[in-house]
């Protein structure tokens, strides 16, 4: 059975690829140019943080029912997750980047 934290790390996946999907979509974007990507992804980050924090707790609630550890366990692993927005910020940039690459048929850049 996965950790609540491996959980935790699923959902937000979910989200962020969820809320890249709508990004394109509503812009009629295949893809964020790459020099925009940084202020797409902080301005995304900074407007849906703490929606994102309700919707990881509500996920795992319906997602693990009764092994829920509880919302106060749920809370504290969010605050270690987003205490460095920086980072944050920085790790779905570059996820971004990686991922556009492969849908362009790039050559992969880790930089």
């Amino acid at each position: 059975m996965p950790t609540v934290e491996t959980r935790i790390k699923e959902v937000i996946q979910f989200y962020v690829k969820t809320n890249y999907e709508a990004y394109l979509e509503n812009n009629r974007l295949k893809t964020i140019p790459t020099d925009q990507i940084e202020s797409v992804v902080r301005n995304i980050y900074t407007e849906r943080r703490d929606h994102l924090k309700v919707f990881v707790k509500e996920s795992l609630k319906k997602i693990m029912k009764e092994d829920y550890p509880g919302d106060l366990v749920i809370l504290n692993i969010l605050v270690s997750v987003f205490e460095d927005d920086e980072y944050c910020i920085n790790r779905l940039v570059k996820e971004i980047k990686l991922y556009q690459q492969g849908v362009l048929g790039q050559k992969y850049d880790h930089s």
